[in-house]
């Protein structure tokens, strides 16, 4: 198996008192100054353009399309399908270049690179190395280098990282056909795989402390510690550790328990393949009696907890009672300081930023997802 060079990261600590964010009044984000014309289902991936236009692929309704809030037009990009120009099941959209975009077709295992003018190009991406290692994509940077980690995957010749909970962090750069070792990520430690068995668990589990980690276009990774509350940000010259943050944490009752469980099912997604034929279906509901929990969650869990915004800000989602549907996010800067928190009122929650804009999904109780714009 080929062995990955691993860069150095010793980290320069920044020598500041514990932040405290409880103490902090968050800033609410305002009104949306644009809506779009039509909900959407299922918003798994979401990216501006230059323009304003956004690109959204949709993973229950197995769509990908532009969407233009100034005119409320959405065209479709591609199909699902396995020949050029379509894809097999829509996943996360990832900015490179310019207006090019990087979309990981997780029922064909590659990604897929949709041009500037809204159309998937003849070329893909394979996903694959020469570690033998599986690679699913959590960011691209202008440069067009994909980074990813090896957390939550069990399989021979990975046993030993799942065991330790602690997974790297890579980098690769396709042009040079070079991968390093930007950080490491703590998750929760998992039983060996037996051979010829490969688990993938992704996100560690229910109200597990899990490490997420965002990237930004100049290839600057920022990593939120799930212990030892804190952000890092490594890729650079050297790798910033900011000050920990002390927090109240939620206590997990039958509700959170139950919150956890319904969120498992409306996004769980699983892709079959029968006599060539592929269909995907959503997985069952958790049954949260044969689970075990613990007694408070960490500071932020679930599906894009972890956001990088301009200006070289990291945006965590904190973890919330059940009973409240207002979301909070606490904001980096550059050196992992907290400098501020922003509130969103009602069941919203931030996709993604634009040019002096930030998108949120807001779900209404007929469980319909509408699209907003904010000013920043």
């Amino acid at each position: 198996m080929t062995r990955l060079p691993l860069l150095a990261l010793a980290a320069t600590l920044l020598v500041a008192p514990a932040l405290h964010a409880q103490a902090m009044r968050p800033t609410p984000l305002g009104t949306p100054d644009a809506t779009f014309a039509e909900p959407v289902t299922a918003p798994i991936g979401f990216r501006v353009l230059a323009d304003g236009r956004v690109l959204l692929a949709d993973n229950i309704e197995g769509t990908v399309a532009v969407l233009d809030f100034r005119t409320g037009a959405m065209t479709p990009v591609g199909r699902q399908g396995d020949g050029p120009g379509e894809y097999g099941m829509p996943g996360p959209l990832f900015g490179a270049a310019g207006d090019t975009t990087y979309m990981l077709d997780m029922g064909n295992r590659r990604l897929l690179v949709i041009t500037p003018d809204g159309r998937i190009a003849d070329n893909t991406i394979p996903l694959r190395s020469t570690s033998g290692w599986p690679i699913l994509p959590r960011g691209v940077d202008a440069a067009g280098r994909i980074y990813f980690d090896l957390a939550g995957i069990v399989m021979p010749g990975l046993n030993e990282v799942a065991a330790a909970g602690r997974a790297p962090l890579l980098r690769w750069d396709r042009s040079a056909d070079r991968m390093d070792t930007v950080a490491f990520v703590q998750f929760p430690p998992l039983p060996p795989a037996g051979p010829g068995e490969m688990r993938i668990s992704i996100g560690g589990g229910a109200y597990q402390p899990t490490d997420q980690w965002a990237v930004t276009a100049d290839g600057r990774v920022g990593l939120a510690r799930a212990t030892g509350y804190r952000v890092e940000w490594h890729g650079g010259a050297s790798p910033v550790v900011g000050p920990e943050v002390r927090y109240e944490p939620v206590k997990i009752g039958t509700a959170e328990k139950n919150a956890w469980a319904d969120l498992m099912a409306a996004r769980g997604m699983a892709v079959e393949i029968e006599n060539g034929r592929r269909r995907t279906r959503r997985l069952p509901r958790p049954d949260i009696d044969r689970m075990e929990w613990p007694e408070v969650m960490p500071p932020f869990s679930g599906p894009r907890a972890v956001l990088a915004a301009p200006q070289g800000e990291l945006w965590v989602l904190r973890s919330r009672p059940a009973n409240t549907r207002a979301r909070v996010y606490d904001v980096f800067d550059g050196r992992g300081r907290l400098v501020r928190q922003v509130s969103l009122e009602g069941d919203r929650a931030v996709l993604a930023f634009g040019p002096g804009a930030v998108y949120v999904a807001r779900t209404d109780e007929d469980d319909l997802v509408w699209l907003e714009r904010y000013k920043m």
